[in-house]
């Protein structure tokens, strides 16, 4: 793991083919809204316990299956952003050996914002498809997808994708805190002055007011999933 204050990268770890959850971004990678877990759901599927005033956004990475609570099942398939509102228990099942799911919890279990959220009440579960959503534009050879956000109910964070061709961008800072998974491609982390290579797999981790930027210089479009603290547009930005 690279940690520097104001930032952080975890490489890309393997699956477990038994299923299972991997923490890869919490408190101790300095994140202080948000935590990003990686779930193998095997035949056996994967139980989520209900979380009292955290919602929890996830995103299907590979294979198929089906986001399942008290009220009904909702099909999933890769490329495909879904919301469980807090206080709603659910299962994630596979249709087949596998299914990868990147999610993130806000704010974090036992966190004192969870205990007394404000606002409304939760909503019904939902799932947003990328292949629905119209690409926007983020600057030159940028463009990003919105998937769960407060346009479908989610209160407290963005879930997005972001694309980006072979190019580098300015350093810019966020008002946000957000976590990122590299989902296809490779580039270079510029942040706070120190230049660190990702690659597919790897996750990310930006705190708020930190001058970054992401450097594609491959081939590939560079593709990734940000999820951000607190809600808003990717676009929001600030030129350092």
């Amino acid at each position: 793991m690279n940690l520097v204050e104001g930032f952080g990268i975890v490489p890309p770890t393997p699956p477990d083919p038994a299923g299972g959850v991997r923490v890869t971004i919490d408190a101790r990678t300095g994140c202080r809204n948000l935590v990003q877990r990686l779930f193998d759901v095997g035949p056996a599927g994967l139980d989520l316990p209900a979380l009292a005033g955290s919602e929890q956004v996830g995103y299907v990475v590979a294979g198929t299956g089906r986001l399942v609570t008290a009220d009904g099942a909702i099909p999933l398939e890769p490329a495909t952003g879904f919301l469980v509102p807090p206080g709603t228990a659910s299962r994630l099942e596979a249709d087949g050996p596998a299914m990868s799911v990147v999610e993130v919890v806000c704010p974090p279990p036992g966190d004192p914002a969870a205990a007394s959220p404000d606002g409304p009440g939760p909503g019904r579960p939902v799932a947003v498809r990328e292949a629905d959503q119209e690409p926007l534009p983020a600057g030159e050879s940028r463009y990003f997808k919105l998937l769960v956000d407060p346009a479908v109910g989610c209160r407290g964070v963005t879930q997005f994708l972001g694309f980006i061709e072979q190019s580098q961008a300015p350093e810019h800072v966020h008002t946000y805190e957000e976590v990122i998974h590299i989902l296809g491609g490779a580039g270079t982390l510029h942040a706070a002055g120190e230049r660190i290579p990702f690659e597919r797999g790897s996750s990310i981790y930006l705190a708020p007011g930190t001058p970054h930027c992401l450097e594609n210089g491959t081939q590939e479009t560079l593709r990734l999933l940000g999820v951000f603290s607190p809600a808003g547009s990717p676009a929001d930005r600030r030129q350092d």
